[in-house]
């Protein structure tokens, strides 16, 4: 034990901080290795938004997020991998903040206990996902760190600092804006808090740190948004918010449904976090309290009542506007939308532990009387009645879904809290040493569970896979992918990794039409059995989906080069298809047609003749006639007249002389080439009009 001890001193808490970020990010990024997306439409919205669209045009004007992991086009198809590293860095960079703004009130191992369990929450999840989550949680403790640093003391300097973060955070994600208000309003706080420093006046102040901070959060928005995208980035939600906004439903419906969503998420908060909220409770209510509380407590308690609730309320309001528009249902539990502030909860917990004294019994136990209220609710009525999810709310989903300990969070929370309501200290170690561990480690666990379930490829990821392995990127942006499940689709598009791809949700076995495609020229990727259109040939696939060509009846006889080849023609004798087309490779090439070719033969080329070969005799050969085709340099059209049998299905190109690159003294490339193949029209001449 001695030589534990000597060993033990050596490490300073810094060190051991250091030293366990380290193993988070390493857990974190390992955890999220080999993972398909799961969250659609958000992370094809994300990726596509940062990687393949013109800032300009981006429906969400998360400028700054788009520019970091705009970054991760440089690792190829590795391009999700790089963003969950990203993720994993931002998540585990957000540690120093949480620590250096609860090292204020407590002492350091707790600040980095509090810090740990903040970062090892099972909302890290949200790392594995092409979502700005991790960065802004990131981006939210930087701010935080801003505002209550040196003990949440506000001057111009400060409001300045955080203002600015603030509307540069808003360009990580605009759920930034909902931090606005609070924020302003502990400002007013600090103007007031701080009167003494004034004379006594406080308005005057007030108003001038307000001003400051619109100021400088609208530059800093405004400015750098003008930067990026020109008057469209002057515009703050963006289309997609903007266009979700005008769609609400009437008033009493609106409220209805947000008070209902608002108790689910008073209960949830309350299972989780129910000592730290009869704290916050008692601090509140009680002078005495607050003045027990480590100097600079009460700012990070005003922080922390103005943000949270804020938060929730907007949540709240949110899914009753998107339930209410029939968008999806109002027991879903949105917490991801506010996640990011509950280390607070924490923080006011961590707290109770460097106070100078405790309030009465008495006063203790009427704060946590509400709260053991809300805990019985919480533990008979939070399900059915709402459905968190390892998305939406991963935190509460992990400890409320494990069957044989559902009701273990409630019991366990209970506890401290009446351990607390005895012993203020001893129940607030409980809290944070016991149960929140012991919370993180269940919730942690079954939520890397369902996170894991994305490493098995379902249909819809085989089918964008191989689709977008095979399909060259022109091709690809003719693209219609038809399956029966939207979301599904959408991951799909993620891997075709194109914007120009199409998406048509139909039920199996219905009929693809003509008309309801966008590229009736194109090509179609069937996830599932479907009736096809009419030119449909299937070219490829594999047990689940089809990649097929669709070609109109009207240019069912126009080979393009530039493209696969249809199934209803065979080459050889050609080279790879490059972006204009193809050349031929060796002695000649022979084409191979599933339909006999037409008795009176139009046979039209637009092409071109490589090198020595230009101005010399092609030698084609049908049904066995053959007849010379002389070609340029410059690639043009050239016809040639030709009578057949009727049954004929083969055309063979014989090259006057096949010459290399490199005989030529044009590089190393030995291919022996000899006409070059941008399009070929295999023509009835005797249906033709004369």
């Amino acid at each position: 034990m001695n030589l534990f001890h000597r060993y033990a001193r050596r490490w300073s808490t810094p060190a051991l901080f250091t030293a366990a970020l380290m193993l988070a990010f390493a857990y974190i990024a390992l955890r999220n290795v080999g993972l398909y997306p799961s969250v659609f439409g958000d992370e094809w919205t994300y990726s596509s938004a940062a990687r393949l669209t013109p800032w300009a045009d981006a429906q969400i004007p998360n400028y700054l997020y788009y520019t970091v992991f705009g970054a991760t086009s440089v690792c190829g198809d590795g391009f999700l991998e790089c963003a969950r590293l990203l993720n994993a860095g931002f998540m585990v960079a957000a540690a120093p903040l949480i620590y250096l703004v609860a090292r204020q009130y407590m002492t350091a191992p707790v600040a980095a206990a509090v810090a740990l369990l903040a970062v090892l929450s099972p909302g890290n999840t949200y790392t594995g996902y092409f979502m700005p989550e991790a960065m802004y949680y990131c981006g939210f403790w930087l701010f935080s760190w801003s505002v209550l640093r040196r003990r949440g003391h506000a001057d111009a300097r400060a409001v300045a600092l955080s203002s600015v973060l603030l509307g540069l955070l808003a360009m990580v994600k605009v759920h930034a804006l909902f931090l606005l208000p609070p924020y302003l309003l502990y400002l007013v706080y600090r103007a007031y808090a701080q009167r003494a420093a004034t004379g006594g006046a406080w308005l005057g102040p007030a108003a001038r740190l307000l001003a400051l901070a619109l100021a400088c959060a609208a530059a800093a928005r405004y400015g750098v948004g003008y930067l990026y995208a020109g008057g469209k980035g002057l515009h703050l939600l963006g289309t997609m918010y903007a266009d979700q906004a005008q769609t609400r439903p009437a008033l009493a419906v609106l409220l209805d449904l947000a008070q209902k969503n608002l108790r689910g998420h008073l209960m949830a908060l309350t299972l989780l976090f129910g000592l730290p909220l009869a704290a916050a409770a008692l601090q509140g209510a009680s002078a005495r309290a607050r003045a027990q509380l480590a100097p600079g407590a009460t700012a990070l308690l005003v922080y922390s009542a103005l943000t949270i609730p804020a938060l929730v309320a907007v949540t709240a309001l949110f899914t009753a506007v998107v339930a209410g528009s029939g968008a999806e249902s109002g027991a879903r539990l949105h917490m991801r939308y506010y996640d990011f502030a509950l280390p607070l909860l924490l923080m006011l917990a961590g707290a109770q532990l460097s106070r100078s004294g405790e309030a009465p019994r008495a006063r203790r136990l009427l704060a946590a009387a509400p709260l053991v209220l809300l805990l019985a609710l919480a533990s008979q009525y939070l399900l059915p009645a709402y459905t968190p999810n390892h998305i939406d709310s991963p935190a509460l989903f992990g400890v409320v879904h494990y069957l044989p300990l559902r009701q273990a969070p409630a019991i366990l929370g209970l506890l401290c809290v009446l351990v607390w309501i005895f012993h203020a200290r001893l129940g607030t170690r409980l809290f944070l040493f016991g149960f929140m561990p012991a919370a993180l480690l269940v919730g942690g666990v079954l939520v890397n569970l369902y996170a894991r379930t994305a490493q098995r490829p379902d249909d819809y990821v085989k089918a964008g896979l191989y689709a977008h392995q095979y399909l060259e990127p022109k091709e690809a942006s003719r693209l219609t992918i038809v399956g029966a499940d939207i979301a599904n689709l959408f991951k799909t598009r993620f891997f075709l990794d194109n914007t120009d791809v199409r998406l048509l949700r139909l039920p199996q076995g219905a009929a693809i039409t003509t008309a309801s495609l966008d590229y009736p020229n194109g090509w179609l990727l069937t996830i599932g059995d479907y009736q096809l259109p009419t030119g449909a040939t299937r070219h490829s696939g594999n047990r689940g989906y089809t990649l097929l060509r669709v070609v109109p009846p009207e240019q069912a006889n126009i080979y393009s080069f530039a493209e696969a080849e249809r199934d209803d023609m065979r080459s050889t004798g050609l080279s790879v298809v490059e972006h204009w087309g193809r050349w031929s490779e060796g002695p000649e090439a022979v084409f191979e047609f599933a339909r006999p070719l037409p008795r009176r033969l139009l046979l039209r080329l637009d092409a071109a003749a490589y090198g020595p070969n230009a101005e010399q005799d092609f030698q084609v050969t049908i049904d066995g006639k053959t007849l010379p085709l002389r070609v340029r340099a410059e690639h043009g059209v050239v016809e040639l007249r030709m009578d057949t049998s009727g049954a004929a299905r083969r055309i063979h190109i014989a090259v006057p002389r096949p010459t290399s690159p490199q005989e030529l003294g044009f590089g190393a490339d030995r291919r022996k080439l000899g006409i070059g193949l941008y399009r070929m029209e295999v023509i009835d001449a005797a249906a033709r009009r004369p």
